[in-house]
């Protein structure tokens, strides 16, 4: 409902009209109502949307040491909207025509991102309910890798919406070693896919041989497989 004030204008609704003073001058506008579009390119968008979003609450934990620093410092992104933009249009969200629903594509997903070095030789494997990571040659000649940075692993079980983040091995101890996996039923014969990245615990200043490294920056996540 509208009101008169002392001078006469009106101010608030009435009917389909909205009143208002401006500079002394009364303004009439019409009342806007806003439309819910639902053409088929927006209802996909907004699935998408409600896709990564559900994707980034099960790896809330990651996301948020993986995207603590995004490289742009210029950019001023929550951890959860910086994961949510460089998976956008990176093929990790893949559209099924004939479910017309949203999947993941695992070995696009990147749960992790930043300026340290990550080895592309690592691999694993998943034997007596462990998990065995190798990393042949951890980088460490790279300017952009360190001793002491922490390897971090994330395991997510896309079926049971559950995720662990693992503290792995210093970058100097990573050659091989193993993480013992939940015993929960539902995860038994569930599909899992694993990830790994560097994460620096500790500032360095820059050497002849090294960048300067700052505590939390983080490498780009490396996928190592699906199983199950």
């Amino acid at each position: 409902m509208s009101k008169i004030d002392a001078s006469g204008m009106e101010h608030g609704k009435r009917g389909g009209k909205v009143y208002q003073e401006v500079r002394g001058q009364q303004i009439v506008k019409n009342l806007y109502k806003p439309t819910n579009p639902r053409s088929p390119k927006q209802q996909q968008h907004r699935a998408k949307l409600a896709f990564i979003n559900r994707l980034s609450a099960h790896l809330a934990e990651a996301v948020n040491l993986g995207f603590a620093h995004v490289p742009d410092a210029d950019e001023r992104h929550t951890p959860r909207n910086a994961f949510v933009k460089a998976n956008w249009d990176n093929g990790a969200l893949l559209w099924n025509e004939e479910t017309a629903l949203w999947e993941l594509c695992p070995d696009r997903l990147k749960v992790a991102d930043g300026p340290r070095y990550v080895p592309d030789n690592m691999t694993a494997e998943v034997s007596d309910g462990r998990l065995y990571i190798t990393c042949p040659d951890p980088g460490l000649s790279q300017k952009n890798a360190v001793a002491d940075e922490r390897l971090l692993i994330l395991v997510y079980w896309p079926d049971a919406s559950m995720s662990c983040l693992y503290s792995g091995p210093l970058r100097k101890d990573c050659s091989r070693f193993f993480i013992t996996l939940p015993e929960e039923p539902c995860l038994a014969q569930a599909t899992m896919h694993v990830y790994v990245w560097f994460q620096a615990p500790y500032y360095h200043r820059a050497t002849d041989g090294h960048d300067r490294v700052f505590i939390e920056h983080a490498s780009p996540s490396r996928y190592l497989g699906t199983f199950g």
